[in-house]
């Protein structure tokens, strides 16, 4: 039974990745790469951070096609990271700003404690996430 599931999953990643190929994935991809480096410069950090953020572009990507429900959430929160550093407004208390104020009532004190340290954590790879990502990115 298992096999059936693993071929199963093979062969929808494998008509995903035909659906790229097709649709012109790996060429937007490219094109993207060599624009980013234009404006970056072309050092070899530019060279290490422009790959890193096509990386991790693709596995989202992925991600958000296998695992649609956690990485719509994903993306929610970094839409929100996002309108919080793009705000010219200072804050001061931006973990306060994300959070889901009707699951962070319904936790106890210990869990309240985690939501908190797993929502910094969260926070801290998304900043991270949206500086990468302005790298090629002219204001």
């Amino acid at each position: 039974m298992a096999k059936q599931k693993d071929y199963g999953e093979l062969k929808k990643r494998a008509l995903l990745a035909k659906q790229r190929m097709k649709m012109g994935y790996w060429q937007q991809l490219l094109t993207e790469k060599e624009n980013m480096l234009i404006s970056a410069g072309d050092s070899q950090q530019a060279q290490y951070l422009v790959s890193e953020v096509q990386r991790e572009r693709v596995k989202r990507d992925n991600n958000i096609i296998v695992n649609k429900e956690s990485a719509g959430k994903d993306e929610e929160l970094y839409l929100k990271v996002c309108r919080i550093l793009d705000s010219e407004v200072v804050t001061t208390n931006p973990i306060g700003q994300l959070i889901d104020e009707s699951e962070y009532e319904s936790l106890d004190e210990g869990g309240k404690q985690r939501y908190i340290l797993r929502l910094s954590e969260k926070f801290r790879e998304l900043k991270d996430r949206y500086y990468k990502e302005r790298i090629g990115k002219t204001s």
